[in-house]
Parts: C-alpha cells; structure tokens; sequence
C-alpha cells in the first residue's frame, strides 16, 4: 500500500515547502477567510505557466510561487510522478489544447507523462470529460471543473489535489444542541468528542490550537480564536502558529481552574488511574466546500500580467500570443467522526488573444469546545507543507 510517508519529502526541499506555504500564506492575507482553499493546489500550476512565460508575464509567476526558473521546470513533473500512487495525498496535473493553438514540444515535454489532452471545441463534450477528470482525479469528492465552458476556451491547464487520512483516534459521533452562542439557532447538530493526548493541544493569548492526528503524515490543525476576532485573522494566525508553534504554550503547562481560549482545566473522579495527560475534545462534524475566482486576487497570485489580454506573453508556450481568461478553484473538506478529506481542482482558462473580446472579469485533562466558528489546517507532518486552509462558519446539521 502506498504511503505518504516520504512521497513529498522526495519531490520537494524544504525550500519548496517554504515557497508553497508562502503561497498559502499571501492568500490567505489578500482577502476575507474562506470555508475551505488550497495554495498547493495552485502552486504547481504557476510553475507550469511560468515555464511558458517570458517577460514580465513570467516574473510575476515566478514571483508568486517563490520560485527559480530552473525549480519551476521541474516541480510539477516531480510532485506529480511522487505523488501518483499515495493513499493519503494525491495530485494529478493535466493540460488539454484545442485546435486553435500550437503547443510549444519543449514546453509540453516538460510536463508529466500524459498529462497532455485535447479539446474537441465542442463546450458541452469537453465540460463532461473534463468533469470526468476531475471526478476520478479527486475520488469523488468534486465531480466538475470549475470553468464557464460557454466563454471561449484554447487551453485548459489544472490540477486536482486530495487528501485523505484517518483518524490515530476516531471520534464519537453524536447529535448536540448548543445553548448559547452563534450557533444557538441552528438546532440539532453533528457533535464530535474524543480523549486525546494532552499534548497536542496548545495555547496562547489569541489562539488555542488542537492537532487532530491522522495517519500517513496527516495533520488536521483546529484553531480557537477569541470570539470578536475577525475570522481572517484566526486563519492567519492560524497559519503562523502552525508553522511556529513556540507563538503558544503546551496546555500541560495549565494548572486546575486556569483557563484559555475555549479550554478549562477542571478534575474529576474516575475507576481507572489515568496513565498520561488528556485533553476532552468536544468538536462538530464540517463539510465545507468554495468556488474561488483566483483572478480576484490575481496581483498576490502572480496572475496580474497573465490575465491581461494585451501585455500577457506565454511565447514559451504555444505559437499563438495566449492569456490567462479564466483561473477557478473549486473546493471541499469534510472532517468526521473516523477521518478527513479534502479535496481541490484548480483550473486555469487560456485563450488566444488574437481576434477575442477582452473579457473584463478581475473580480490533568483538558477541554476544549470548537463550539463557534474556527479556522483548520491540513498540513502534512514531516515537512510541515499546508495542503489546505478554511474556516467552519457552521457546523453540518443532523
């Protein structure tokens, strides 16, 4: 059986990592926070243009993904080759072209093995097998692309990402109402508890954060922020807190009646010897899903130049002068009582610009209680890469 366990540690250096993280992060600090996104599910991609870019067009690229034009070449055909076989993190790259470009030979040999397809120009034959790839790219868990097929379309490039893991520790799952709070007015719904190692909870002044543990490396990161804090800022903080976790405390540290952000510290009487610290964990069941516009944020994402019809040079690319007309993500993550998944497809619109409209479209134990909105974390384990990012508004209703 194949194994994350070092799939992603053989396709990227921990400058990689880094740059990819960085991504998330610019993200995640452009606009409002979202019910689920995914940087690494862009990152690659951005490499991929930048490969066939030149010009302004290409720094702008390289810029985004913090990255060499020498590592951009080789990024996606190794991510993609590394992480063709994993149970728990998948990524299949893949480009379609019509018959209105030429592809550049050097540009497509740089992509991974079949990874190249065609589109017939036929907006309703090429919607269905491109939703079909994206179906059996991401096992089900996003069955289309996130494209406009009625808008004119050459080139398709995309990227479809999946994460799936089980829980070290499952939970029980249980129907709960919730008295107070924003969440009050919801009525009946999906409750998760478990005991867990003390240890992977942590606290600060503005975030409490709990590592849900998975297996083949995966992490699910849950974090608590104070109850005025804007959403924005918890996922960000979030994110920095993940990736320097001394921001924080071990809640081990916390003493009978100390309190922190959704964490009391109380004792109690029990038959057994309790053997190691805990923490009680009273979460919700999530399915979150988007639909992004990545050019809403097409300066942060290095789109900028790419998507302007008339300054947009991908002559590395194809023959024909091409820009960026459409670039969408569509996701989805859903955390229950035995596990997690994700999953995200990436996909971004190229048409040629001779002859096309400009389309202007920028647009002692421990408890914790995930009991109002929170932000998460999906993060692989050994290298610390964030695979997705999002924000629970609600909980799913029983």
């Amino acid at each position: 059986m194949g194994t994350s366990e070092d799939t992603i540690q053989r396709a990227l250096t921990a400058g990689d990592v880094e740059a990819a993280d960085r991504l998330t992060r610019a993200w995640l600090d452009a606009r409002a926070p979202l019910p689920v996104m995914s940087g690494f599910g862009l990152w690659p991609l951005l490499a991929v243009l930048a490969t066939g870019a030149v010009g302004d067009t290409r720094s702008e690229l390289l810029t985004a993904a913090r990255l060499t034009p020498e590592r951009a070449a080789e990024v996606p055909a190794a991510l993609s080759d590394a992480l063709r076989t994993s149970d728990s993190i998948r990524l299949a790259l893949a480009v379609w072209a019509g018959a209105r470009v030429t592809l550049d030979p050097d540009w497509t040999a740089g992509l991974p093995v079949d990874a190249v397809g065609s589109l017939t120009g036929d907006a309703a034959a090429d919607k269905a097998a491109l939703d079909a790839w994206a179906a059996r790219s991401t096992r089900g868990l996003i069955d289309r692309m996130p494209l406009d097929f009625s808008r004119p379309i050459d080139l398709v490039l995309a990227s479809a990402l999946s994460v799936r893991t089980t829980w070290a520790t499952p939970f029980t799952d249980s129907r709960r109402s919730f008295k107070t709070g924003p969440w009050a007015r919801l009525g009946q719904c999906r409750g998760l508890s478990a005991v867990l190692d003390a240890g992977l909870l942590r606290v600060g002044d503005h975030l409490s954060m709990l590592t849900v543990p998975g297996d083949d490396d995966i992490d699910v990161i849950l974090g608590l922020g104070p109850e005025d804090r804007d959403p924005g800022l918890v996922v960000a903080s979030l994110a920095a807190t993940a990736a320097d976790p001394s921001r924080t405390r071990p809640a081990t540290d916390l003493a009978v009646g100390d309190r922190a952000i959704g964490v009391e510290v109380t004792e109690h009487r029990a038959a057994r010897p309790q053997t190691r610290p805990e923490v009680d964990v009273q979460t919700v069941r999530f399915d979150v899903s988007s639909d992004l516009d990545l050019l809403e944020a097409a300066r942060t994402l290095g789109l900028a130049t790419a998507s302007d019809e008339g300054r947009a040079r991908f002559d590395r690319l194809a023959a024909e002068p091409t820009y960026v007309s459409q670039a969408r993500q569509t996701c989805r993550a859903v955390f229950s009582a035995t596990g997690f998944e994700a999953a995200a497809v990436t996909a971004i619109a190229m048409t040629r610009a001779a002859g096309v409209p400009r389309l202007d479209h920028r647009h002692v134990r421990v408890g914790v209680r995930f009991d109002r909105p929170f932000a998460f974390l999906v993060r692989h384990r050994p290298t610390g890469l964030v695979l997705f990012a999002g924000w629970v508004a609600e909980p799913e209703t029983a």
